[in-house]
């Protein structure tokens, strides 16, 4: 009861926090109410970076009393402007877009509860090296303190760790806070989808249930959605971003124009994956915009001057505390870990071409990454690797490839465009082809399965935006054959990811092999039966790492003395004592005062009785029934049969 209740109290604060500063300041602009909406948001995230920023850098050692502080503050100003707020939410749209973000939280928090550890493909520890920089900055960490699988702190922007440690400060660092903070923060994208929708093509029309019904079923968007990890939030910004820069653009105004590159700059403090969004934008400003711009130069330089000063909040502090050189190299996408045969060009084709068509369809993929000893881990990651590392089956096994349909039929050159329309296209157009190739090209490695989950998110999430819109314009055949994608993706990629990420050991059953004797030798995660993926088995030691290896040191000290293993045993318990030595050194011991295990909000649902999957399942699939219904009942207002030029929209 005591984490239910401040479950409710962190996201309280956070409808509160995230919302109502940027609103206080946005609500008098020539906006729209949708613009208001998620530009308020944008903009409180922004704030309360800043406000943590100052709150780490020269705050007291305890945060707990001035977030308490920042965030009453937030609460005034949301009283101070309740008549601009009622005003808001008179409007439909608005309302209909709060209650479809209501819903897909509810979705996706039903899902969190089930979640035990973090697993797929070979994704292994990213989830705790993020809660482990939120509690750098929240408990004042040494800054030589060893980042998590070996990064340097400056390898990643801290913009929403920061704000992940305002929020844990007012309610506890508990781990199962920090997920339900990220889950909200991460599902933001969701409300910038919708403000962007009516700009990718001529009479569009923004479709709220198909857009929640088409995020709540994408397993790209579920699994970065409950995976503590920062990308979402940066395809937030990135999106709203584009809708100012391209709204501004039309209505020649300056204070969108300014908003776009600031909520670039922000997103950049969220994830560096932002960088070819920031550039492609700055290059179509600079080459095509500025020229067109009445006072120009003043509006550069409030670009240049506002966008700046977030970046060197953060760059500026980088540098001064580890270098240049950590600041500007540390960076995983510059520092690559393997030599690519051909060279730098050789590498970003191949990852280009591997990105664009699925593993399935190839033979070089390595299929150790996929296979198992347990039948259903090995099917979930073979379809995660197709969900999660393609840019076109990421939005969907039917999805997908009617987007590449909608977007090839949009940039079919026609000749009764008029200049205004062609220049949209060219823009669309450029950013498409500029961004993918570009953002496969920043990555550092060669990846065989793809790299689409690196930079392509904000992308691909578009695409789901896209088809949101345009699914009672299709063909009913083809809308159909969306609805049906959908249920596929549910089956093949939500599903039975929520199920493999609910397993633990108990009950009779070991998913995760500890210590085995075998002809005196001792063997650590020796798969068994049930065993998943030795990256999923290493995400699970990193979770119990503290109290695990504490107890095998103690049972191989015993085997040692009654002489019943060989030398090997010397090595895993040297191994063993650096384990637990990284509560000292990286987390000051939170390990030890949270009794050696990071807890999942599904080690406290579902993890205390065999049934416990049984309530959050049940409202799990009881969501999507209704969910596919209502897709059902929109595609059965689709055409029967739609001219190209009636899926594009009439002027």
């Amino acid at each position: 009861m005591i984490l239910a209740a401040k479950i409710g109290l962190l996201l309280g604060l956070l409808t509160v926090d995230v919302f109502s500063p940027g609103f206080f300041f946005v609500r008098r602009l020539q906006w729209s109410p949708l613009e208001k909406l998620c530009g308020a948001i944008g903009v409180s995230l922004i704030l309360l970076y800043l406000v943590s920023s100052v709150l780490y850098g020269l705050g007291p050692q305890d945060w707990a009393l001035p977030c308490w502080a920042v965030s009453v503050i937030c609460l005034a100003l949301l009283l101070l402007a309740i008549r601009d707020l009622r005003k808001l939410a008179a409007g439909i749209s608005v309302r209909q877009i709060v209650f479809g973000f209501a819903f897909l939280l509810l979705w996706t928090l039903s899902i969190l509860s089930m979640i035990r550890h973090y697993s797929g493909g070979g994704w292994a520890v990213d989830w705790l090296e993020h809660f482990q920089r939120t509690l750098f900055f929240l408990h004042r960490f040494p800054t030589d303190t060893p980042i998590f699988s070996e990064y340097q702190l400056a390898a990643r922007p801290p913009m929403m760790n920061l704000l992940g440690a305002f929020f844990l400060a007012q309610t506890g660092d508990r781990f199962e806070l920090f997920q339900v903070a990220f889950m909200f923060l991460n599902l933001l994208v969701f409300l910038s989808c919708c403000l962007i929708a009516p700009a990718l093509g001529p009479g569009g029309r923004r479709r709220i249930v198909p857009l929640v019904a088409l995020f709540a079923l994408s397993p790209l968007v579920m699994q970065n959605a409950t995976y503590t990890w920062t990308k979402l939030l940066a395809g937030f910004y990135v999106i709203l971003a584009l809708w100012f820069y391209v709204r501004g653009w039309r209505k020649h105004d300056k204070s969108r124009v300014i908003a776009a590159f600031a909520f670039l700059a922000a997103g950049l403090l969220v994830h560096y994956s932002t960088g070819p969004y920031l550039v492609f934008v700055a290059l179509h400003y600079i080459f095509v915009l500025f020229r067109q711009r009445d006072d120009k130069w003043r509006e550069l330089a409030a670009v240049v001057g506002l966008s700046g000063m977030l970046l060197v909040t953060w760059i500026g502090w980088s540098i001064a505390v580890y270098g240049a050189r950590s600041t500007f190299t540390s960076n995983t996408s510059l520092t690559p870990s393997q030599t690519v045969e051909g060279g730098a060009l050789t590498k970003i084709g191949a990852n280009v071409f591997d990105t664009i068509v699925p593993h399935s369809f190839r033979s070089d993929a390595p299929p150790e990454m996929y296979r198992q000893p347990n039948a259903l881990g090995e099917f979930r990651d073979y379809f995660f690797l197709m969900y999660q590392t393609n840019a076109i089956f990421g939005m969907g096994a039917i999805g997908g490839p009617v987007v590449v349909y909608l977007l090839y039929r949009a940039f079919r050159k026609r000749r009764d465009r008029d200049e205004r329309e062609r220049s949209r296209q060219r823009f669309w157009l450029a950013f498409v082809t500029f961004c993918v190739v570009v953002g496969v090209a920043v990555h550092g490695e060669r990846d065989a399965y793809g790299v689409a989950h690196v930079t392509l998110q904000p992308l691909m999430v578009l695409g789901l935006a896209l088809l949101a819109r345009s699914v009672v314009r299709l063909p009913r055949v083809a809308a159909r054959l969306v609805v049906a994608g959908c249920a596929v993706d549910f089956a093949v990629g939500v599903l039975p990811q929520i199920w493999v990420e609910s397993l633990e050991n108990g009950f009779g059953r070991t998913v995760f092999a500890g210590l085995t004797v075998q002809g005196g030798q001792v063997m650590l995660g020796q798969a068994q039966h049930d065993s998943l993926s030795r990256s999923a088995w290493s995400s699970w030691l990193a979770k119990h790492q503290f109290a695990a290896c504490g107890d095998w040191s103690q049972e191989v000290s015993r085997l040692v003395g009654l002489g019943q293993v060989d030398g090997t045993a010397n090595r895993l318990l040297a191994f063993f004592e650096q384990c637990r030595s990284q509560d000292a050194v990286s987390w000051h011991g939170w390990y030890a005062r949270n009794g050696g295990v990071v807890t999942f909000l599904g080690d406290r649902v579902v993890g205390s009785w065999t049934g416990g999957m049984a309530l959050p399942l049940a409202a799990v699939v009881a969501m999507f029934l209704a969910l596919m219904t209502a897709l059902l009942l929109y595609s059965q207002s689709a055409p029967m049969s739609c001219r190209p030029r009636e899926i594009r929209g009439k002027k």
